[in-house]
């Protein structure tokens, strides 16, 4: 057992760094539009990034709604970046050596109890499809006109992904101008049955996964839960396609219980630094050198952060120390120091049931 444990380390710690996308996504929130994102991609650079994920929206009445359109008045954190903004952040980002994902997203105005994009069911399909391939064309143009690198066509629309002839044709529609790598994000429990994997670049999705069934989790539970997740993703990986996988979104909020349920933004607990940093830490001592992912964007830089900060950003926490280790780490044959002590053990050999339907992560 020590031997297979020791061989198993040596592996994991041997892949060079490059096999993956050291990505952040980088929070467009500032009401101000004269605001300079400048600082934050400097700052967002010197973790040893070399990707930013750029999120825009457009917005829909309610899941049953037929038309998206961008929303310019200013009610909350998520309205829609103008794309002369969206624009200047693309060429500071490649100023700063740090190459784009611009990732649009689906949001709702208004929303029920467990409704999200996941579950939209609008009362006029064609339209609706019709509506989101201009808003999709509409961001690939602007990509492809600015040199962005990744694109995604669509992000955790579970009630859509049947659609196989529909994203066929989008995909073919966006390569024709498009020279840059596509994907699209599955939600992190309904990926298997989406049939156009074959179309695209990556095995696209986020990851937002329950680690832990408690609140103040042992690092060794955490690693557990994530020897078990690869070890299915592993299996879907190899039965299916030849294509890395590529965690579009994940991340841990700052407070008691944020790896349990990572992507409930709504949690009122206290603070929590070492929980959120051990979810860090449980994630790339999983997949820092897997030559099975092909990249990852942790979920977001903005805000002040630091030590009474409880929301997702890593931002003068621990949780930065762990990014910029993993992401600066010049020697790929050892780990970086761990703030949890633990050592990582081997991958378990058995299937999780798939887990159930879950509210959307903080991209909502």
């Amino acid at each position: 057992m020590k031997k297979t444990l020791l061989l198993w380390i040596f592996i994991l710690f041997s892949v060079p760094a490059s096999a993956y996308q050291k990505g952040i996504v980088l929070g467009l929130y500032a009401k101000d539009p004269s605001y300079s994102y400048e600082k934050d991609l400097e700052e967002i650079r010197a973790t040893g990034a070399d990707h930013v994920s750029l999120v825009v929206s457009w917005y829909q009445k309610n899941i049953h709604a037929s038309d998206l359109y961008p929303h310019w008045v200013t009610k909350g954190d998520f309205d829609t970046t103008s794309d002369a903004k969206l624009i200047e952040v693309i060429r500071q980002a490649h100023a700063n050596g740090l190459k784009v994902f611009l990732f649009p997203i689906v949001r709702l105005e208004e929303r029920a109890e467990k409704e999200w994009r996941g579950v939209l069911a609008p009362t006029r399909k064609a339209a609706w499809l019709k509506s989101y391939r201009n808003f999709t064309l509409h961001y690939a143009r602007l990509a492809a006109k600015n040199g962005v690198e990744l694109f995604s066509i669509g992000s955790e629309l579970c009630s859509m992904e049947q659609e196989e002839a529909y994203w066929r044709k989008l995909i073919l529609n966006v390569r024709g101008f498009y020279r840059g790598q596509l994907l699209y994000s599955a939600n992190w429990d309904h990926y298997k049955k989406i049939a156009f994997w074959d179309a695209l670049d990556y095995l696209g999705l986020n990851g937002y996964y329950e680690l832990a069934q408690k609140d103040a989790p042992a690092m060794e539970d955490l690693l557990k839960s994530w020897w078990d997740i690869q070890n299915d993703l592993a299996t879907w990986q190899d039965q299916n396609h030849d294509k890395p996988i590529l965690f579009t979104e994940i991340g841990y909020p700052s407070v008691v219980g944020g790896c349990r349920k990572p992507w409930d933004y709504t949690r009122q607990e206290g603070v929590d630094l070492k929980e959120q940093a051990l979810g860090y830490e449980a994630f790339f001592v999983t997949w820092g050198k897997s030559p099975r992912l092909g990249g990852v964007y942790f979920w977001n830089w903005y805000g002040q952060g630091g030590e009474n900060d409880r929301s997702y950003t890593p931002r003068g926490k621990p949780a930065q120390k762990i990014l910029t280790e993993w992401y600066q780490k010049a020697d790929p044959s050892s780990p970086p120091p761990s703030v949890s002590g633990a050592s990582p053990a081997p991958p378990q050999k058995t299937n999780p049931e798939a887990a159930s339907s879950a509210e959307p992560p903080p991209s909502l």
